[in-house]
């Protein structure tokens, strides 16, 4: 019996390997989020590995040194295969439906050199960057060329610069947005003809310690000393993203101050996503120390879906953080590692369906996560809350808090409930547990306004009548002294 169940082990081992990899409901990395102290304390897991796909799984042959992937309007999914100079597009059931490694260019062939970023439009149109050919192919939904970026030729670009593309997003306007390497001024923009237009949304030289010194000193020396020293240069954006509303989102590699590693820029370029209390500070909030340098953040791409939800991609630890339309923590999943659901080197994250998807380089794969019933529950009181619908949302928030009582932004949409119902001392306690400073100093102003109001009647009552009294009593008391005088008389 024992050599038949060895056998039959034997024989199921290919079949095993051959099938798509599932996981358990458990996950393999720690999820967690932060205290007011920004301490890292336990959570239940919002997301979970669901499957991995790799290319020769999806029939499209292995992956080599895949670079980015998105998810267009259909849930179809096209992957950037770097290495293999191709696109693959798979369709909503995740099955090989196009290899495209040749365009047509007005009847002549156009190969790909390294396409490292991608953009699909509703229309299917797609927009390739081609970095090691140095420009940004437009094709249409029959692979026909419809444009060709190069290298601009303006007075704002520096003299010198290479033209090298990495990345490509564009808007509802048909401005094209591109992340080049090497380029510190900000995304470059074209028109929809593919003129440049300029940059757009540069980030600032971040102030730090060195930076004051060497601006003291520069105000001291002569021109020619100052034009010896080394550049202040702004951070360089490490990817972007159109989101459905329009705007476009950034992500930032290194971050000296560790803030703003993603940003909102409105269409003057200005940042508009500031987080939780205005901190614009995303990603770990803890970190350590590796051979001296420090292990912070680094975000490599971020994804946003159809209701707002930002997931940035970290490729320090491997995780991926999630964000509401605000900038509020809402999930941590995902780490390093060798297991199913753990990453060696992630470089592309991208909401698919409700579910989230990541690549991985160096394993050549796709990971699957999709949300875990607690994971649900948050998801739905978020949308919820943020339609302004807090009693509704404030019945799912309490069973979030029954499953994890550190989740302070449930306390606080429980809160706003209590407030809109009227009843602010309750709010007042909830605001408390959700370390919502701001919210409780306003329920505090209600209560006072309240308290006020109820007592209003009264205190002016004893108001005028303590005035009246008092006049009234110098009145009387100036006419018991002029009766006086006169009895004097």
């Amino acid at each position: 019996m024992k050599m038949k169940w060895m056998l039959a082990a034997v024989l199921l081992l290919p079949l095993l390997a051959a099938a798509p990899l599932t996981v358990a409901a458990e996950a393999p990395y720690q999820s967690y989020v932060y205290n007011e102290w920004d301490q890292s304390k336990a959570a239940p897991a919002s997301y979970l590995p669901e499957r991995t796909y790799t290319g020769n799984q999806l029939g499209a042959g292995a992956f080599s040194d895949p670079q980015d992937l998105f998810v267009d309007k259909r849930s179809a999914v096209y992957i950037a295969d770097t290495g293999n100079k191709r696109i693959v597009k798979l369709n909503d059931r995740f099955e090989t439906v196009a290899i495209i490694d040749k365009l047509n260019d007005n009847g002549k062939e156009m190969t790909l050199a390294a396409p490292t970023g991608l953009f699909v439009t509703d229309e299917g149109t797609m927009y390739i960057a081609d970095k090691d050919n140095g420009r940004i192919i437009r094709a249409g939904a029959d692979n026909k060329v419809e444009l060709v970026i190069e290298k601009p030729t303006d007075p704002l670009i520096p003299e010198g610069f290479q033209f090298k593309p990495t990345k490509v997003a564009v808007d509802n306007a048909g401005r094209i947005y591109v992340l080049s390497e090497g380029q510190f001024y900000g995304l470059m923009q074209f028109n929809s003809k593919g003129q440049f237009t300029g940059y757009f949304g540069s980030n600032r030289v971040e102030v730090t310690p060195a930076v004051v010194l060497e601006t003291f000193w520069k105000n001291l020396l002569s021109k020619e000393q100052r034009s010896a020293m080394m550049k202040l240069l702004p951070i360089e954006y490490s990817n972007l993203e159109v989101g459905a509303d329009n705007f476009v989102y950034t992500t930032t590699i290194i971050s000296k101050n560790s803030r703003e590693e993603i940003k909102k820029l409105n269409p003057l370029g200005n940042n508009v996503l500031m987080g939780q209390e205005g901190g614009a500070d995303f990603g770990d909030k803890e970190f350590s120390f590796k051979q001296g340098v420090k292990q912070d953040t680094s975000f490599v791409d971020l994804s946003i879906d159809a209701e707002g939800f930002i997931a940035g991609l970290d490729r320090t630890r491997g995780r991926i953080f999630e964000y509401d339309s605000e900038g509020n923590p809402i999930a941590v999943f995902g780490s390093l590692g060798n297991q199913n659901g753990t990453f060696l080197q992630p470089s592309a994250v991208s909401y698919w369906n409700g579910e989230v998807l990541v690549l991985d380089t160096a394993k050549r794969n796709i990971t699957r996560f999709a949300l875990s019933e607690y994971g649900g529950l948050v998801r739905q009181a978020t949308v919820l809350y943020n339609q302004g619908l807090y009693e509704e949302a404030a019945v799912i928030w309490k069973s979030v808090a029954k499953r994890n009582a550190n989740n302070s932004i449930a306390y606080v949409g429980i809160a706003k409930a209590l407030e809109k119902e009227g009843s602010y001392d309750e709010a007042l306690a909830y605001y408390r547990q959700g370390t919502d400073r701001s919210g409780y100093s306003d329920t505090f102003g209600q209560v006072r306004m309240q308290t006020v109001r109820s007592n209003l009647p009264v205190i002016m009552t004893v108001f005028i009548l303590a005035i009246a009294g008092y006049y009234g009593y110098k009145a009387f008391a100036a006419a018991r002294n002029k009766r006086r005088k006169e009895v004097t008389r």
